[in-house]
């Protein structure tokens, strides 16, 4: 199955990674890409439905010491997006404006 960020995929990743350089050491950060790493490798191999739903048809998966959420979406039967990366601290509201 292929496996794609979205464009706010990309930029929340990028977001978050800054944040955690200010209070995680290297290795933290090392362990939370092999995290990002991991989930992609299982939705690339057709291991969907074992991650949580979330909102409709969007699924996620904690990661990064349980602090941030990875949503995706399966768009086909050949397709999976990324579609965000939340820090699970901010507003909860926010999430909703960011998945539209």
């Amino acid at each position: 199955m292929q496996v794609e960020f979205s464009e706010i995929a990309k930029q929340t990743l990028a977001e978050n990674i800054e944040f955690l350089k200010k209070v995680w050491t290297n290795r933290e950060i090392v362990i939370f890409l092999e995290d990002v790493k991991k989930i992609t490798d299982d939705l690339e191999n057709g291991n969907y439905l074992q991650f949580q739903q979330s909102v409709r048809s969007t699924r996620s998966v904690l990661i990064g010491k349980k602090h941030i959420r990875m949503f995706f979406k399966k768009e086909s039967k050949y397709k999976i997006s990324i579609l965000l990366f939340y820090d699970m601290r901010q507003d909860p509201n926010k999430i909703l404006q960011l998945l539209k």
